[in-house]
């Protein structure tokens, strides 16, 4: 009797839950699989794959993951080589195996360099600060994917002739108290400790989008385009396109403390490079329209306005273009690029 019960109770399951199929209506017998970046993804980039039934029940932890039929060890996957791959889960539930439908991905070799962000919260006024700079610059005259912004605090009006004028939003959200703090990719609490190997982490990965930057000025106006390429379906992520205007070729004394540039103090006349003048999207950037981040997808940002009175001399700046996940203090960097005031910077 209990036999037929139980047999009984299966095939009800079994109509209702081919009614519920029929209807349109998530049926907990169907397994999918799926990844935050659609299926064209690219090689040596860790992707999260996820086991869901057709009502949103997360089976992931339950899961086996499969590559072309071969077993993984985790959910999240990673191609080392382009191709097409099929990716299927596998579940057991109360005795029963239940496999997902395939999903074919296409993977692709990334076609942007990785370049990498490090804010050098500095001032004229910080002793320590030198000693940042000077391994800054020799990191970067090894590596151009190294891209700095030095961005000064002013304790005081006058203080500091470089002090940006909306730093406090960026020193409260990130915790600097203290002078030199370099923090990489705009990555909470991910501060440089200021060795060039220590960056070859980040420079190593691959990443899903590129930037190009074109820019020109007529007079006292400054007209810049930037185009954000996608190699991956981005239109799940909360993507922000931050924009620097940057200065070079500015002097004034420097404290220092430090043995670096002979151990002068103040050093006079110290060339003060990277200097963070303006953000043109302000500090956390303006919304990527996720409609524009599917694959092969190109989004186009444009200014144009008058060049900020903080600027002394245009021909010395670059304009800094970045993409973070997120709006706030816990978003990351993606992907970076910098050109010249005039120069046509295509993706690279």
């Amino acid at each position: 009797m209990k036999k037929l019960l139980f047999s009984f109770s299966i095939l009800i399951l079994f109509l209702t839950s081919c009614d519920i199929k029929e209807e349109g209506i998530s049926d907990a017998l169907i397994v999918e699989v799926e990844n935050p970046y659609g299926t064209q993804l690219i090689t040596n980039y860790t992707i999260p794959f996820y086991a869901k039934t057709r009502s949103g029940n997360d089976l992931t932890s339950e899961a086996v993951f499969y590559i072309d039929g071969v077993a993984q060890n985790s959910n999240e996957l990673l191609f080392d080589q382009s191709g097409t791959y099929e990716i299927t889960a596998s579940v057991t539930l109360d005795g029963q195996t239940i496999d997902s439908d395939p999903i074919s991905i296409n993977v692709i070799n990334p076609r942007h360099s990785t370049k990498i962000l490090i804010e050098d919260y500095t001032g004229t006024w910080c002793t320590n600060c030198p000693r940042v700079t000077y391994h800054l610059e020799e990191s970067v005259s090894q590596n151009d994917h190294i891209i700095p912004v030095a961005i000064h605090k002013s304790r005081w009006t006058g203080d500091d002739p470089f002090g940006y004028s909306d730093i406090q939003t960026l020193t409260d959200d990130y915790g600097i108290s203290q002078y030199p703090t370099p923090i990489i990719n705009r990555t909470l609490g991910y501060v440089w400790d200021e060795t060039s190997g220590s960056l070859q982490t980040e420079l190593n990965k691959t990443q899903g989008l590129g930037l190009a930057i074109n820019s020109n000025t007529s007079g006292n106006t400054l007209n810049i385009d930037i185009s954000v390429r996608f190699d991956m379906d981005f239109s799940k992520k909360n993507l922000n396109l931050v924009v620097y205007l940057t200065e070079n070729h500015l002097h004034a004394d420097q404290a220092n403390s430090t043995s670096y540039y002979g151990g002068q103090d103040p050093i006079p006349n110290f060339e003060h490079n990277h200097t963070l003048r303006a953000a043109l999207s302000g500090v956390y950037g303006e919304t990527i329209p996720a409609n524009q981040t599917g694959a092969d997808a190109v989004y186009h940002y444009q200014f144009s306005g008058n060049i900020p009175a903080e600027v002394s001399n245009i021909d010395n700046c670059d304009i800094v273009a970045f993409v973070i996940d997120g709006n706030d203090e816990n978003g990351k960097l993606i992907n970076i690029q910098k050109a010249a005031v005039g120069e046509n910077k295509d993706f690279d």
